[in-house]
């Protein structure tokens, strides 16, 4: 992409700086996307963590072993 000197790149040079310009699209689209989702899911009343929240008692131990005999 970026030329110095008029420096021809090979074809292997070449593929590598599109595949990783693709990789750098791709992750920015990446972010814009969860950013959006993650807003959209805040202004519908959601958590903005991604998480589901828990209904009913919030302080449930675990469940009581049986001791078998």
């Amino acid at each position: 992409m970026y030329e110095s000197e008029n420096k021809t790149m090979n074809p292997d040079e070449e593929l590598v700086d599109i595949l990783l310009d693709f990789i750098i699209v791709a992750a920015n689209l990446s972010k814009s996307i969860n950013r959006s989702l993650k807003q959209k899911q805040i202004k519908e009343g959601g958590t903005g963590n991604g998480q589901i929240q828990r209904t009913g008692s919030g302080n449930q131990g675990p469940a009581q072993r049986r001791s078998h005999y």
